[in-house]
């Protein structure tokens, strides 16, 4: 069980960091696993979050450069800090979390340094700081990550679970708590990805739907909506990020996934049977796409500079999938998120323990708009933010298994 513990922590402080060596606590992990192997009994959940990594498997093996596939792929490895967290001692839980909201915070600071200094601070040399100027007006920053839209999924789930345990917390912790979920929804903001504002938005909505025993949960939508409006009508980049998702047609990024989009269909209409159900296995997409591609960029772009328009993904969780995976991989996938709703809707209606109902409150707006998110990005081909969601996703099934405890 140590391995298990010493995997968990590592996770929780590698994963928002960007650090290396979140692979290595993966195998920490795995070690705890296979000591640990006697006492672990795969039931509901395991089996939904099993048959995800069996189908890409299956997928790849099946396509056209099975070993190619495989060293794309990231439904084994990835997958298993949900075991790992899932298996931890419950009482360890608190701590791990601890441990993510101190991570959290760097993360989020570095994000916030950057916006209004230009500086990205991993990467930073000394001369920089001898001129160190703050910008009036910040922009977009992506922290210590390579791309925003990386960032912002690591923080968006992090600033809704910490949301949560914030408002439900009464003891020494609420504060910490509190600045977590502060620090972290700045540094959203300031990413200024619109996907996970979107998703997040749509989360915190959603909030009085999940529990509504508690009037905090009700005004919370109310004061985001007003929030909202204020952040759009007096802070320029915001409104000018808002105004790109409305006048669509005017911006390029908006543009690139409106022709990923339609190639990815017209490729699906092109499979085989046999693609219509598995897909074209991970690592392989670009090769099927490509032709599809260059016909919808010249249709939206013109046939000038054509390949500043090809991307190796659709942009489009679901439709990526599909393309992945096939009918069969999309159907799972959709399943399982469908199937941990469900039972965190349950839990919440059934727990006495608050603590455990925050937490459970809180991932289960996190795993909205990390689902809402997905319309508009590849998030589970990010390894950074599928690990994430995975040691999540582990924790909120270690909690759930507590209801029996209950009964």
């Amino acid at each position: 069980m140590i391995f298990l513990i010493i995997s968990a922590i590592l996770l929780s402080i590698a994963t928002p960091l960007s650090v290396a060596f979140d692979h290595v606590s993966i195998g920490v992990g795995v070690i705890g696993l296979i000591l640990y192997a006697k006492k672990i009994k795969l039931k509901d959940l395991d089996f939904r979050v099993l048959y995800v990594s069996l189908i890409g498997f299956l997928s790849s093996i099946l396509s056209i450069s099975p070993l190619k596939s495989l060293k794309n792929s990231h439904y084994l490895w990835h997958f298993l800090p949900y075991f790992i967290l899932s298996r931890v001692k419950r009482e360890k839980i608190k701590t791990v979390l601890v441990i993510l909201g101190v991570s959290g915070i760097i993360s989020s600071l570095a994000v916030i340094f950057q916006a209004f200094t230009g500086i990205k601070i991993d990467h930073a040399h000394l001369y920089q700081f001898e001129y160190l100027y703050f910008f009036s007006r910040p922009i977009r920053a992506e922290g210590l990550f390579s791309t925003p839209l990386t960032t912002a999924g690591i923080i968006t789930p992090i600033t809704l679970l910490f949301l949560s345990l914030s408002i439900s917390e009464k003891k020494r912790l609420k504060m910490f708590f509190m600045f977590v979920a502060f620090i972290s929804s700045i540094a959203l903001i300031l990413n200024f990805s619109r996907s996970y504002w979107i998703g997040g938005f749509f989360a915190v909505l959603a909030m009085p739907f999940l529990y509504s025993k508690r009037k905090v949960f009700v005004f919370l939508p109310i004061i985001a909506i007003v929030l909202a409006f204020s952040l759009y009508e007096f802070v320029p980049p915001v409104h000018n990020r808002v105004e790109s998702i409305v006048k669509y047609r005017q911006n390029v990024s908006a543009m690139d996934r409106i022709a990923l989009w339609e190639a990815g269909l017209n490729l699906y209409k092109h499979y085989d049977l046999k693609y219509k159900l598995i897909g074209c296995g991970s690592g392989n997409l670009f090769h099927f796409l490509k032709p599809y591609l260059v016909k919808s960029v010249i249709k939206i772009f013109g046939d000038k500079n054509i390949q500043s328009h090809f991307f190796s993904a659709v942009h489009n969780e679901y439709l990526q999938v599909l393309l992945k995976w096939g009918i069969v991989g999309l159907l799972i996938w959709l399943y399982l998120w469908i199937y941990v709703l469900y039972r965190n809707f349950v839990f919440l209606r059934r727990t006495d323990n608050e603590f455990y109902r925050s937490i459970v409150l809180g991932l289960t707006m996190g795993f909205i708009a990390f689902l809402i998110g997905g319309f508009f990005e590849h998030n589970v081909g990010d390894a950074e933010v599928i690990i994430l969601i995975m040691f999540l996703l582990g924790i909120n099934k270690n909690i759930l298994d507590s209801l029996e405890e209950e009964v």
